[in-house]
């Protein structure tokens, strides 16, 4: 976490953001990780100036969400299963019926919005190992082994057989850059992962302009989705992973977040050695304080 600093807050936010981009990129080819800092404990986080939507009594996210500076709420119905927490200077007066299992508190969210910036910025920052241009049909990437850095035109699926599917080991991780949009229509469509991937190994870093991730019918999305430049709309979808947008960021038509958050950033723990809990290991168990296969 970044020390809070006692300034204006555009000015808090300028430094805040140089600090973390230089604490959350790394330089070394050899050890490239990316780390959401605060932002990562949100499963959907709205960025500055977000207008943040939720609708339908079915739409439901399993963890934390975020409703960042001079954000605006346009809640109506809804279930959260963490804490609700809105920045001092976001606008929440709007009533609505979501039900909020961990409460609402009000703090700074803009360290939170820093990291994500400074995360998307290290990512695009990072030399691709693979690259793609506009995906329209059924494709798996493999990973090498460690950070796998993908550069991606766009991404259109609207056929029930369209999967984008990143395979590979527990120590895999998928930094994906995506310049365009990401669009999926089918129920069926599926962003996934295989093998010994986890969720938690897939960053998506979206850097346009306009409406980056739009899916609609229910189709799902593994993985943890940055937009810091503009909103994401889910009407609806299933995200196993997590959601951070600016702009207008919407769930609705029973859309659904299960909260797992981006840890590719953190250094698993091989077989025998030393954990707390299963998300410490490299796809094994955490059994009696020692990662050990299923």
């Amino acid at each position: 976490m970044l020390e809070r600093i006692p300034l204006h807050r555009n000015s808090f936010w300028r430094v805040a953001v140089a600090v973390a981009s230089a604490a959350l990129m790394t330089t070394s080819a050899s050890a490239q990780t990316i780390s959401l800092g605060a932002a990562g404990d949100f499963c959907v986080l709205g960025l500055d100036g977000v207008k943040l939507s939720m609708s339908n009594p079915q739409t439901s996210v399993s963890g934390n969400v975020g409703l960042g500076p001079a954000g605006i709420q346009n809640f109506s119905d809804g279930f959260i299963g963490g804490t609700y927490t809105v920045d001092s200077t976001a606008n929440n007066s709007k009533s609505n019926n979501v039900v909020i299992a961990g409460g609402t508190v009000t703090t700074d969210l803009s360290v939170a919005g820093a990291d994500a910036q400074a995360a998307s910025a290290a990512a695009s920052a990072l030399a691709p190992t693979q690259t793609f241009g506009a995906i329209k049909d059924a494709l798996t990437i493999f990973g090498s082994g460690g950070v796998n850095v993908i550069a991606i035109e766009s991404i259109t699926f609207s056929g029930s057989t369209d999967k984008l599917t990143f395979d590979g080991g527990p120590s895999d991780v998928f930094i994906v850059n995506v310049s365009g949009s990401v669009k999926l229509s089918h129920k069926l469509s599926r962003i996934q992962v295989g093998g010994g991937v986890s969720e938690s190994a897939v960053l998506f870093n979206l850097t346009a302009a306009h409406e980056p991730l739009t899916v609609s019918g229910g189709a799902t999305l593994a993985g943890t989705y940055l937009a810091p430049n503009a909103g994401i709309r889910l009407s609806p979808a299933v995200v196993i992973g997590g959601v951070i947008g600016g702009g207008d960021t919407s769930l609705t038509s029973a859309a659904h977040v299960e909260c797992v958050p981006f840890e590719g950033g953190k250094a698993c723990v091989p077989d025998g050695g030393a954990c707390s809990s299963n998300s410490d290991c490299c796809g094994l168990f955490c059994d009696n304080g020692t990662c050990q296969p299923g």
